[in-house]
């Protein structure tokens, strides 16, 4: 059998996938009656779904302000050519960084994080960052609103 063929979705599992979108914690009793299967038909394709990568798992979306982290955070960071896959590994340990990428273009390495001040963003740089990564250049960018926030999700598709 064709594997591009064979892992092609059809209009029952975007349906499941969208459901999902909308809420994840859908029963497979709501979506089986919407698309007329069983319930056991639908753990088949949300199985299925997860086998074939379509689906990486289920998420919780906390409110960071309500943990006290007020500041969320944009770093551009070029670091020394030498030391750009030991930097990336200790900045993704770091607690305050929920994303950090290997980029192209003028900084090599944007992180994502969240302070809960900027007193504590003034430290995370002086005894942190600045300190323990060999960081040649770089740019913070203080989120002042956010006006979309989502992850890639079934609406761009």
């Amino acid at each position: 059998m064709n594997q591009k063929k064979d892992k092609k979705l059809d209009k029952k599992d975007l349906t499941i996938l969208r459901m999902l979108d909308t809420d994840v914690r859908a029963h497979f009793a709501t979506i089986a009656q919407r698309l007329k299967l069983t319930e056991n038909a639908v753990r088949y394709r949300i199985e299925r779904l997860k086998t074939r990568g379509y689906l990486k798992g289920y998420s919780l979306k906390l409110s960071s302000s309500h943990f006290g982290k007020n500041i969320q955070v944009v770093f551009s960071v070029n670091v020394r050519p030498d030391s750009l896959a030991s930097s990336l590994k200790k900045l993704a340990h770091y607690h305050e960084f929920t994303k950090v990428y290997r980029c192209s273009g003028e900084y090599s390495i944007v992180c994502i994080g969240f302070f809960n001040d900027n007193e504590h963003l003034e430290e995370f740089l002086n005894r942190k960052m600045l300190v323990e990564i060999p960081v040649t250049d770089w740019a913070e960018h203080i989120v002042l609103k956010r006006y979309k926030n989502d992850e890639f999700n079934i609406k761009m598709i």
